[in-house]
């Protein structure tokens, strides 16, 4: 990037093309640390005497689409959470842990504590909180609108809920609409394309883990949208827009290494060749990973940590179920 447009405080917009989710998140990471513009964080960590400790991150706007999100393979060889509790959690097992609205009416300008939480994504998109206590499912919606009109433009949902957020003084939902499209391909059948768009994205630690999980979700709909309608359906692209990617300052020596401390660049130790061979097709990450976590999940300790209602638990076996039977690829 031209140094010219750091000085006049630019930010650069970034747009990244690949055909599967490790190759997408390699070449992102190339894009926003070679182009990234430096900007301060409200997470930089500082010193006793106030003097930061971490540089600035590298921020950009980003546009990345994955031509074919269950294109294997599928799974990064770097991850920052436990994925299949994260696709647990996207699919609504943890919706119960969110403060009820009355309760948040009074929280807004206090402080939750660590399992009291303002929103999860899977509430704010099938059950969407207005400030009267009512909800909505935009998802259900969204499928509604698509199966009668597939070239519909209106299939939205949002996460966004102005009287609640704007309060917040943390936990603002980074991701704030999905968008449904569904084209035809040459033979007549359905593909459901989605469109994300996101607040702000740690890019290093965070995306891969977000697109697993959003387009499992998006399987998922694909598949109430063929219930719905009697047509074929399958997923297609993936695309998702971020106004705020960024690399953090703290993250510079596993990004861009350390040569004090020995430590190589995401670079010197990847090429994406390599990095692509490196990654876990979906068959790999089932075994391995996802199930291992949804089965925890079902252990008596974490079912009284988590306090899952029948509906949750519901969910959790029907998703090991479909999982190990082949009926669903994470």
């Amino acid at each position: 990037m031209d140094t010219k447009d750091f000085s006049e405080g630019r930010l650069p917009t970034l747009h990244v093309v690949a055909e599967n989710i490790p190759q997408a998140y390699f070449r992102a990471m190339k894009a926003v640390w070679e182009q990234g513009f430096p900007m301060r964080t409200e997470y930089d960590r500082k010193d006793e005497s106030g003097k930061y400790i971490d540089p600035p991150s590298r921020d950009a706007r980003v546009l990345i689409e994955v031509k074919d999100p269950f294109s294997q393979p599928r799974y990064p060889p770097i991850s920052f959470c436990e994925i299949g509790t994260y696709i647990a959690e996207i699919m609504g097992v943890k919706d119960h842990m969110v403060v009820p609205i009355e309760k948040l009416r009074e929280a807004v300008h206090g402080e939750l504590s660590a399992k009291e939480w303002p929103y999860t994504y899977h509430q704010r998109l099938f059950s969407h909180p207005a400030w009267d206590g009512s909800t909505v499912d935009q998802v259900a919606r969204a499928i509604d609108r698509i199966s009668k009109t597939p070239y519909t433009r209106r299939a939205v949902a949002t996460t966004a809920v102005p009287d609640i957020d704007v309060f917040l003084k943390e936990d603002v939902p980074c991701l704030r609409e999905i968008q449904l499209r569904c084209p035809e391909d040459h033979q007549g059948n359905w593909v459901l394309n989605m469109n994300t768009v996101w607040r702000s994205r740690d890019l290093y630690k965070a995306w891969p883990d977000n697109v697993i999980a959003i387009t499992f979700l998006q399987s998922v709909i694909a598949e109430k949208i063929a219930e719905k309608a009697g047509k074929n359906v399958r997923v297609g692209s993936y695309a998702d827009y971020s106004f705020a990617m960024h690399i953090y300052g703290q993250d510079f020596g596993a990004v861009g290494g350390d040569a004090r401390r020995g430590l190589k660049s995401f670079f010197e130790n990847f090429t994406e060749e390599s990095f692509v061979a490196r990654s876990l097709t979906s068959e790999q990450a089932a075994e391995m990973l996802v199930l291992p976590q949804l089965k925890n999940l079902l252990t008596e300790p974490k079912i009284q940590e988590w306090r899952f209602p029948e509906t949750a638990l519901t969910t959790l076996r029907t998703l090991v179920n479909e999982i190990e039977t082949g009926k669903r690829q994470v």
